[in-house]
């Protein structure tokens, strides 16, 4: 046997581990001329390959790869057609559309703009009472036997009309 100090650490199969150097710190002007070389450096590029595009669709993929080649041969003026599922989602919306219409067309029509003067206290109103008698409940006024009202309550209101209320003392 030999008398060297290592040889039976070899025999056991244990090393001695020895810890890394630590990274060496590179000064920012060398990282930043290692960067310019780095992006000046010229490049071989090869001719540009477009792989061809096959004109019947592959076998395999399964049932999404046929729908999807069968969506790429029907014209694009055809995929706009009028199919159930389409108006499923057609009706509902036209209807909505069709009450706003109607609802905005029916208040612009109803509302009036009419001013009321009580007293003389002046005042306008938006209303969408049919008589002079409804604006005056509306507004809770009610006329004593020897108030004048002008028009009369039963009259019927118009955009721009001018209501008179003078109480009697």
């Amino acid at each position: 046997m030999s008398s060297s100090k290592g040889s039976h650490r070899a025999v056991r199969g244990r090393r001695r581990t020895v810890s890394p150097a630590a990274p060496v710190p590179v000064p920012f002007h060398e990282r930043l001329t290692l960067a310019v070389r780095v992006l000046h450096t010229p490049t071989l590029v090869g001719p540009r390959v477009v792989p061809a595009r096959p004109s019947a669709p592959r076998a395999t993929g399964g049932r999404a790869a046929a729908r999807r080649a069968a969506a790429r041969r029907v014209p694009h003026h055809r995929k706009a057609t009028l199919r159930p599922e389409n108006l499923r989602r057609l009706v509902p919306q036209a209807l909505v559309l069709a009450f706003l219409a109607g609802g905005t067309t029916a208040f612009m029509a109803c509302d009036k703009g009419v001013t009321l003067d009580i007293d003389g206290r002046t005042r306008t109103l938006h209303t969408f009472a049919n008589d002079v008698g409804e604006l005056l409940a509306d507004q809770d006024v009610v006329p004593a036997a020897r108030d004048a009202v002008t028009p009369a309550p039963g009259s019927a209101l118009a955009d721009g009309d001018e209501v008179v209320v003078r109480t009697g003392r």
